[in-house]
């Protein structure tokens, strides 16, 4: 059966600033993240980077891997290391797959991209 096969990896990334070190986020690691969501067309659907009247940006703050956020995020970051940015494509099946999520924006079936950077882990 098909089970042996690994399975496909669902998002495609692209290194658009390199990181420091070489210690990638395990599961369960804290990790802190500036990013912005983008649809196909370029319309931004989420974004923490930008300045909220006088208070700098925050970072999100999440323990990875454990399903706190979509499955593309989860893996690409455990690939990622700190002060990486990239450029983040994710097929449905690993955003929001045929539901979408019409509270934030997103269409059923939607390939999303990201901006994400890694910030920090702890």
């Amino acid at each position: 059966p098909d089970s042996d096969k690994p399975e496909e990896i669902k998002y495609d990334k692209v290194v658009l600033k390199k990181g420091t070190g070489d210690r990638c986020p395990a599961k369960g690691d804290r990790v802190s993240v500036f990013y912005t969501g983008m649809l196909e067309d370029g319309t931004v659907f989420d974004d923490n980077t930008e300045h909220k009247g006088r208070k700098p940006p925050t970072p999100l703050v999440f323990k990875v891997g454990t399903g706190r956020v979509i499955r593309g995020w989860d893996e690409c970051l455990m690939t990622m290391v700190r002060g990486e940015k990239v450029k983040l494509t994710i097929k449905p099946e690993w955003a929001y797959g045929q539901r979408g999520n019409e509270a934030g924006g997103i269409p059923p079936n939607a390939t999303l991209t990201f901006t994400v950077q890694l910030v920090d882990i702890a």
